[in-house]
């Protein structure tokens, strides 16, 4: 059976490690490139690193970054005045360095991205959503910012006030996804942020038609118990003037899912929706076993 999972950060890794554990699956994981930066002189892409990682089986305790990696270099940063407070683990650090001057040569993030899915040994096929420059901006109270800015150097403590996605109308999907989504049995949006890590994606106007007209769209809601478990996408989608709950998520994807998968937590609030299916389980997917037992599932095996 093949799945294409449309993937932000840690829900969306987590959700794509489910289906990477059945056998029976042909998995390809269309990553979110929204959130990506240049630090230090490197090319950061967090969600990209933390699909390969979760998927690799030794993602960090927080759900990114690499297991037991130290951040010595990181911490030597602050000799020199520079600001560190993007943590970049020694260890991670080596992917950073050779997406750059893959990069730098000439080498797509797609190309570059083949690569690395490859030196860790996944069977799981990774592929950016684009190799165009695509930039999610966060307009707060001060005026416009770049993702990292509001998530990680302000902790997302300010007021979404609006979202953009820069280069997205005129990005070309990467090589193999539209491909991916046309030979798909399923597609599943996981529980990633809607706003910040799944509309950055939809925003790209063959990726959104590609979705609109598939036979099976799947979003998996980001919600438990109406808010989330961890991440500000509760707290956006209100500020975004989306509805309360479930009915804002199934409004984050109209026109695109057939089919809802809420918390059994939400279920005494659960939408009715005319021409969208709303399913009520056990969505809490941190650990492997539930991924896997929530992937089966969504495929109904």
């Amino acid at each position: 059976m093949r799945i294409v999972v449309m993937s932000g950060g840690v829900g969306g890794a987590r959700m794509a490690r489910g289906f990477g554990q059945l056998s029976e699956i042909d998995l390809t994981v269309v990553v979110n490139v929204g959130d990506d930066a240049d630090n230090h002189g490197l090319r950061i892409s967090p969600d990209l690193d933390t699909v390969v990682y979760t998927l690799a089986g030794i993602e960090g305790p927080h759900g990114w970054g690499r297991v037991e990696d130290t951040f010595a270099l990181n911490e030597e940063l602050a000799r020199f005045g520079l600001d560190n407070t993007f943590q970049l683990g020694d260890r991670d650090l080596a992917l950073k360095l050779f997406r750059t001057d893959a990069m730098a040569n000439g080498s797509t993030l797609s190309g570059v991205t083949e690569v690395v899915s490859r030196s860790f040994g996944l069977g799981a096929r990774i592929i950016p959503v684009t190799d165009d420059r695509l930039r999610t901006m966060i307009r707060i109270g001060e005026g416009w910012i770049s993702f990292q800015e509001y998530f990680v150097t302000r902790r997302f403590q300010d007021e979404v006030l609006d979202v953009r996605y820069d280069g997205a109308q005129t990005a070309p999907p990467a090589p193999g996804v539209l491909a991916a989504l046309e030979a798909a049995d399923m597609v599943v949006i996981a529980p990633s942020n809607p706003p910040l890590s799944i509309w950055p994606m939809t925003a790209i106007p063959e990726l959104r038609e590609a979705l609109a007209v598939h036979p099976s769209v799947t979003a998996v809601s980001p919600l438990i118990g109406g808010k989330t478990v961890k991440g500000p996408a509760d707290v956006v989608m209100a500020s975004l003037g989306l509805p309360e709950g479930n009915a804002g998520v199934a409004e984050a994807y109209a026109g695109l899912i057939d089919r809802l998968v809420i918390d059994l937590a939400d279920s005494d609030h659960a939408p009715s929706l005319d021409d969208i299916e709303v399913v009520a389980t056990n969505t809490l997917i941190k650990e492997p076993a539930a991924a896997a037992r929530l992937a089966r599932e969504l495929i109904g095996s």
